[in-house]
């Protein structure tokens, strides 16, 4: 039985190979919507529903006038966390996107412990139990 995978999946898909393969590298722009649509012999609405996709599971960021480009890893660093302390993850406001400087499809950790709440970016904490 054959699996039907939609165009713009397919699309993605092979971004995410490519991408992974090392063709586009971190920081690199991708080409632009109407190249990536000759190159897949696509329309430019499947271009974009592919980079929605990518875009929402955090692997390219699109800046308006500027182009897509691969997302660069952040650097992770340590957050000890003690017995007790409730932690959940959620999408952020678009307040604390702006403050820590967030990609779209970046979720971030509610951490609470003692009464205080903590918001850290998910992409750039690991949490570490004490």
């Amino acid at each position: 039985m054959t699996v039907y995978e939609p165009v713009y999946r397919r699309v993605a898909r092979i971004l995410r190979e490519e991408i992974t393969a090392g063709k586009y590298q971190p920081g690199e722009l991708l080409p632009s919507e109407g190249r990536l649509a000759q190159i897949h012999e696509v329309g430019k609405d499947t271009v974009r529903d592919a980079l929605a996709l990518l875009r929402s599971t955090g692997e390219v960021v699109t800046v308006r006038g500027v182009g897509t480009r691969v997302r660069e890893e952040a650097e992770v660093t340590d957050e000890p966390v003690g017995k007790g302390t409730r932690i959940a993850a959620r999408m952020p406001t678009e307040g604390e996107m702006h403050a820590m400087g967030l990609t779209p499809g970046t979720p971030v950790l509610v951490v609470e412990r003692n009464g205080d709440v903590t918001v850290l970016p998910a992409d750039r904490k690991a949490l570490i139990v004490e």
